[in-house]
C-alpha cells in the first residue's frame, strides 16, 4: 500500500513540473497558430508587388488641395515628384524607395524610404506599407543623411522589426561622415509604429 502511495505521489510531483512546460508549449502553438491565420499572403512575389507601392509623403501637403502627397514607387525605384507650395509655385521632391532594405512581415512590408525636399538633407524613413492595400500606413524618421545597415524581423512572420544604421553622434556637424552605429526595435500597433528600445553599438 505504502509503495503504491508513494508512486502516485511521485506520479504527482512530475506532472506537477510538467504542466508548466505544457502550458508553455500550448501558448507556443497558439500564437503561431495566430500568426499563420493573420499572415496575409501577397497576390504577386513580394519583388513583383513593390514597384505597384503608393507612399503618403510625410510631413508636407500639396498647398493648393490640402491633401497629403502620395507617390506610386515605380520600377525604377526612385524619381522626382512635384507639388504645389503657393499659387502656381512648386516645389520637388526626390525620393528613393531602398528595396535592397525591404523586409515583408505579417501584415505589413518594411521599407527604407529616402526624400530630399529640395534642401541639402536626405531624410531616411522606416516605412510600413499595408499589405492589402500596398499602401503606407506610417513611417518614422531615423535621420538625415545616415548609412541604413540592415533591416530584419525579429521573429519570423511577425510585425516587429529592428534596423540597424549608422548616424552621427549628437552634436556633430552634418558635413562630418556618420560614425556612430545605432539598432533601433519597432513594432506596428493598430497602424502605427512603437518603438521598444534604442542600442547604440559603441
Amino acid at each position: 500500500m505504502y509503495k503504491i502511495i508513494n508512486q502516485n505521489f511521485h506520479l504527482l510531483l512530475i506532472s506537477r513540473k510538467l504542466i508548466p512546460i505544457l502550458l508553455f508549449i500550448f501558448f507556443i502553438c497558439g500564437c503561431n497558430q495566430k500568426r499563420g491565420e493573420d499572415f496575409v499572403k501577397l497576390e504577386t512575389p513580394l519583388e513583383e508587388a513593390l514597384p505597384k507601392i503608393t507612399l503618403t509623403v510625410p510631413d508636407i501637403e500639396d498647398n493648393n488641395n490640402d491633401e497629403p502627397i502620395e507617390i506610386t514607387v515605380g520600377n525604377s525605384f526612385e524619381g522626382i515628384e512635384e507639388y504645389s507650395i503657393h499659387g502656381d509655385e512648386t516645389q520637388k521632391i526626390h525620393y528613393t524607395y531602398h528595396k535592397l532594405h525591404t523586409i515583408e512581415g505579417n501584415k505589413y512590408i518594411f521599407s527604407v524610404v529616402s526624400y530630399n525636399f529640395g534642401g541639402t538633407g536626405t531624410f531616411y524613413y522606416l516605412t510600413a506599407v499595408d499589405k492589402t492595400m500596398l499602401k503606407s500606413v506610417d513611417e518614422v524618421l531615423l535621420g538625415d543623411r545616415i548609412i541604413i545597415n540592415k533591416v530584419k524581423l525579429d521573429m519570423p512572420n511577425s510585425d516587429t522589426v529592428t534596423i540597424s544604421y549608422t548616424d552621427r553622434k549628437l552634436g556633430t556637424a552634418m558635413t562630418e561622415k556618420p560614425d556612430n552605429p545605432v539598432e533601433k526595435h519597432f513594432g506596428m500597433d493598430k497602424e502605427k509604429f512603437s518603438q521598444y528600445w534604442i542600442e547604440k553599438l559603441e
